[in-house]
């Protein structure tokens, strides 16, 4: 609470505030970094908030399709200051994913880090990082903690964050308190229908013929555990995608029965690769994205690759096998889930009730 309490303040102290999101965003990325803009100006009294300039950041040459319809028509890397006197970073697990706005991050007189990655290096002043399913999530906890005025519009970015980051609450960091945060929403009347449908039912005729390539390269290895596909510049070339369209694909692989960890190689360069990684069960890869100098959670995670397919492939594999060996899998997750001990008390079912 008073990490949280010293954020804030400071967040209120200061007029000139920068803030800046990870490279390559997701949607929790872009819904952070104007959730908490918004937050911002919604409890900042009039006469306060007519001298204080917030001005975002996000390193993308455009974002997706998808999220840009929240940051359509807000100014974003605008730099309307010389110099800053607070930056703080939202979903960022270390001070590079900035990419360009690093170093503006690091000229601010103060710095506050914002973030739910397990990997996170701890780069600012202030470290706010929060175990939750999303940095939407976090920022809500923080709002809540000083019963700060929550919009509806905030919530709205706060539950597409939500939503998008745990792939509909089936994958990373859940608690409690993330299904409490869901219901919440709801009870407020947000149209969670329209949200969902327009980040899980809105593919591309591009997105879904490059699935068709990327599955048709499906390669099972350990006994099935590991599965590897691949995207190559050809693929996205036929199929006129962009990297948008690669975004949700990786989650075929993990769907699989008795796959516990999924990989994704997406060509970027020559001899530069996106990989992607899920899991399941007790398996992680967020310490396995680290051997490659990426991150992430324990169920989803990222990391860069320069060198041939081939040698990703082989180090990757050879990784992942090792992460499977130092966790202990239960192979029979689904007995005893629908079904209460037959030992103990269990609900029985009357000839009145069938009725």
């Amino acid at each position: 609470m008073g990490l949280i309490n010293s954020g804030i303040d400071m967040i209120k102290q200061y007029n000139k505030i920068a803030i800046i999101c990870h490279t390559v965003p997701d949607t929790d990325a872009i819904a952070s970094l104007i959730a908490l803009k918004k937050l911002i100006k919604q409890n900042t009294p009039e006469e306060v908030l007519v001298n204080k300039q917030i001005d975002l950041f996000v390193d993308a040459e455009e974002v997706n399709e998808l999220d840009a319809a929240m940051i359509k028509g807000i100014e974003h890397n605008v730099q309307n200051c010389d110099n800053y006197d607070l930056a703080v970073s939202v979903d960022c697990a270390a001070a590079n994913r900035m990419g360009k706005y690093e170093q503006l991050f690091n000229n601010a007189k103060h710095t506050i880090n914002i973030d739910h990655h397990a990997t996170n290096t701890k780069f600012g002043e202030i470290n706010l990082v929060i175990k939750a399913s999303s940095t939407c999530e976090a920022l809500y906890i923080m709002a809540k903690v000083r019963n700060l005025k929550i919009s509806d519009e905030v919530c709205n970015l706060i539950y597409s964050g939500i939503i998008t980051d745990t792939n509909n609450l089936t994958q990373g960091t859940i608690t409690k308190l993330t299904h409490k945060t869901i219901t919440e929403m709801v009870e407020r009347n947000i149209n969670t229908q329209a949200i969902h449908e327009h980040f899980f039912k809105n593919n591309t005729k591009s997105k879904t013929f490059l699935l068709q390539k990327a599955l048709s390269t499906m390669k099972f290895v350990a006994k099935d555990k590991i599965v590897f596909m691949k995207i190559t510049s050809k693929d996205m070339h036929d199929c006129e995608a962009t990297f948008d369209d690669t975004l949700g694909i990786i989650n075929h692989g993990i769907d699989i029965k008795g796959v516990e960890i999924a990989i994704l190689a997406i060509k970027k360069d020559e001899n530069t690769y996106y990989v992607s990684l899920r899991s399941k069960n007790n398996t992680k890869v967020d310490e396995l994205a680290k051997k490659f100098g990426g991150g992430g959670h324990d169920q989803v995670a990222a990391f860069q690759y320069n060198g041939t397919l081939q040698d990703l492939q082989r180090e990757v594999i050879q990784a992942s096998k090792e992460e499977l060996g130092q966790h202990q899998t239960d192979e029979n997750t689904v007995d005893g889930l629908f079904f209460g001990d037959e030992d103990g008390e269990s609900y029985v079912v009357t000839d009145e009730e069938n009725e």
